[in-house]
């Protein structure tokens, strides 16, 4: 059987530079070539996937070493077209500037690329490549966010389809791997390429493809009925790491920062509020979660990725927005005359993914019946002359009742329990602008709802930044 990834971009953009063009060219790369595709397989590798042994990741780019055939789905070119300041150029003063332009490809949302190579590959390939394609954040630049998943299915190629060395209407030349497949050949820079002055990357080759297809029909303008994007994902990096006790400072200041974003896109204010919310359980808690993440089990714990989880899904725009965020510290104002909030040291966020919330932070997401805390749970109300058990059911009912969910059984998760318990007691518990006097009590609980809910499951006071996220009971 072949072997077949079918591929979407749901931002209705694809942004690829062909290798031997210059970007003022206007020119996008279509089909991806080979070359491309193999080094964003290696690029997934170490960025989202690095337990995957190198072997397995060789073996398997070597399987795909040989040019695979593509269908190619309807696209219209498009660029923007952007005006930088050069060497001369001074602030207040006109001209000084150089065009630059930014050429991409329009694509449905709802229509494959699909991508057949002629390799029937191991089981142990096989398994590897479906999660290396469900991980894959993007294709070309990172501002083509795509989907991409191995097709269960063989499609038949015909003389529409993109093939090497074809005959046909319409022809292109792509960049394509050599054999051996060398994984440091496809790591190489652009920079470096130039360096060793050499015209193409060592390891490759030009590969003639050909389509008796006609130039394809313009994508209309109509929305697609294509799944909305509800989470986006970014990684955590910087040379000081953010405890996982001081999330909420990251996602208060991601909060923060999206608003001055989603205001420079000229969103109106009552857009903006549907992602940053207002007035909490009386918007169904349906806009934005900022969910600060560490990895499960590795001590000591730090934020190692943030979520943007928005249940009622986001616009294009939206998106876009979203993927301006990239620094963010704890300092205030200039550092002769300003202050720096201790616990949120200068971080960079890179973007991994964006989708439906199961693909994208699939650890956060069930179904399952038992679910336990992650980050303290902040009961909401004001607890009255009740036993602390009672108070917690009826809180916690309340705040499922608001989303919509099955009443739980609820269970502290210290064998004395006591407001707050001592793990909550390590986390910061207030927002950035708050004093340490707004600090909320918190404790770790564990739920069984009478059914399955696929999640995510976020509850109580500042749900919305981390807290009160619980994951399914047993994962690691």
């Amino acid at each position: 059987m072949a072997t077949t990834l079918a591929i979407r971009f749901p931002l209705r953009r694809y942004h690829a530079n062909p290798w031997d063009r210059a970007v003022n060219e206007g020119a996008s790369e279509w089909p991806p070539s080979p070359w491309r595709l193999l080094r964003a397989l290696v690029s997934t590798w170490h960025t989202r996937w690095p337990d995957l042994p190198a072997d397995v990741l060789k073996g398997l780019l070597d399987s795909l070493a040989d040019p695979p055939s593509y269908r190619t789905p309807r696209t219209t070119a498009g660029h923007t077209r952007h005006y930088l300041p050069d060497l001369e150029h001074r602030k207040g003063e006109p001209g000084r500037t150089d065009l630059t332009l930014d050429p991409f490809l329009a694509v449905r949302p709802d229509e494959d690329l699909l991508v057949r190579w002629d390799a029937d590959l191991p089981d142990e390939q096989r398994q590897a490549l479906a999660k290396l394609a469900e991980l894959l954040p993007y294709l070309g630049r990172a501002e083509s966010v795509c989907q991409a998943q191995l097709a269960d299915f063989d499609p038949v190629p015909d003389e529409g389809w993109w093939h090497p060395g074809g005959v046909g209407a319409r022809r292109v030349r792509l960049l394509a791997a050599t054999r051996p497949v060398s994984v440091a050949a496809l790591e190489v820079s652009t920079v470096d390429v130039r360096k060793r002055r050499r015209t193409v990357p060592p390891g490759t080759t030009w590969v003639s493809y050909a389509t008796s297809e006609a130039d394809a029909e313009p994508a209309p303008n109509e929305e697609a009925a294509a799944e909305p994007v509800t989470a986006v994902r970014f990684a955590v990096t910087g040379v000081v790491p953010v405890k996982a006790t001081h999330g909420i400072l990251l996602a208060d200041e991601a909060h923060r920062l999206a608003g001055l974003s989603l205001t420079r896109a000229g969103l109106a204010n009552p857009q903006r509020q549907e992602i940053l919310g207002s007035n909490g359980a009386a918007t169904d808690h349906r806009h934005a979660h900022w969910i600060p993440l560490a990895i499960p089990g590795q001590e000591p714990r730090f934020v190692r990725y943030l979520i943007v989880w928005v249940p009622h899904g986001l616009r294009t725009e939206e998106v876009a927005a979203l993927l301006s965020l990239r620094r963010m510290s704890g300092q205030r104002g200039s550092r002769e005359d300003g202050y720096e909030v201790r616990g949120l040291p200068p971080v960079e966020l890179l973007f991994q993914a964006a989708g439906q919330i199961g693909q994208v932070a699939p650890e956060l997401c069930g179904p399952a019946r038992r679910w336990r805390s992650l980050t303290p749970y902040l009961p909401v109300r004001h607890r009255k002359r009740q036993p602390l058990e009672d108070y917690l059911a009826a809180d916690v009912h309340t705040e499922l009742a608001y989303r919509d969910l099955p009443p739980a059984a609820v269970v502290p998760m210290a064998p004395e329990p006591r407001l707050p318990d001592r793990w909550a007691l390590e986390f910061r518990r207030y927002r950035m602008t708050e004093g340490m006097s707004k600090s909320r009590p918190g404790l770790g609980l564990r739920l069984e709802l009478a059914e399955p809910i696929a999640g995510p499951l976020l509850l109580g006071q500042l749900s919305h930044f981390g807290y009160g996220i619980f994951v399914p009971d047993g994962a690691t």
